[in-house]
């Protein structure tokens, strides 16, 4: 059985903020880990500008008061499962957050609002399910591009912005398909590699 490197909330391994609501810096040591938890740490409130990009985390657990994972914070990761369900008060997905991982096991939380462009692009995602994210109104361009998706479960009137480039990407052919159809909830599923829709 393969041991992890289990990486637990240090200033061994962080800079933080005098009130510690904030991780400023990433220290050298964290290339050595591949699981990030953060679960317990109820202060902390945002993960900004701390470059936790191409090392190896598989896993991250974040606390549930979360309020902002910015611009490309888990980029070139290698994180397969992420399941953000717990992080109540996080709104928004910020550009590029995880572009670039492995995850094939996708959950965020209900509150969610505003998933940026490229978000989740470049990952290993199949079946992506956003039918719990009650409160989502935008989807950017280009957010679930390059990744082999076949079934989309999502409610309906979310703005969806189409990407021009690559027409033929899974995400793309399913936002234009979405729009056309006045935008409903369903269960969209992939067949003869076009899109059709299911009720939820």
């Amino acid at each position: 059985m393969r041991k992890s490197k289990y990486l637990i909330l240090s200033g061994i391994y962080f800079n933080f903020d005098d009130d510690l609501t904030d991780i400023i810096n990433v220290k050298k040591l964290i290339k050595n880990q591949n699981i990030l938890d953060l679960f317990r740490f109820d202060k902390i409130k945002s993960i900004k500008n701390i470059q936790v990009k191409e090392e190896n985390i598989n896993f991250i657990y974040l606390p549930q008061n979360i309020e902002i994972i910015d611009n490309f914070a888990f980029y070139i990761n290698q994180i397969k499962i992420l399941d953000l369900s717990n992080c109540i008060k996080l709104k928004n997905i910020e550009l590029g957050a995880f572009e670039e991982n492995q995850i094939k096991q996708l959950k965020l939380p209900e509150n969610i609002e505003i998933i940026n462009r490229f978000s989740f692009n470049e990952n290993q995602i199949e079946i992506l399910d956003l039918s719990n994210c009650i409160k989502l109104k935008k989807i950017e361009y280009y957010a679930f591009s390059s990744n082999p998706l076949k079934e989309i479960k999502i409610l309906g009137n979310i703005e969806i912005e189409y990407g021009e480039k690559n027409k033929d990407d899974f995400w793309n052919k399913f936002v234009k398909y979405y729009n056309d159809t006045d935008k409903k909830s369903g269960d969209y599923k992939l067949e003869n590699n076009k899109w059709q829709w299911y009720p939820l």
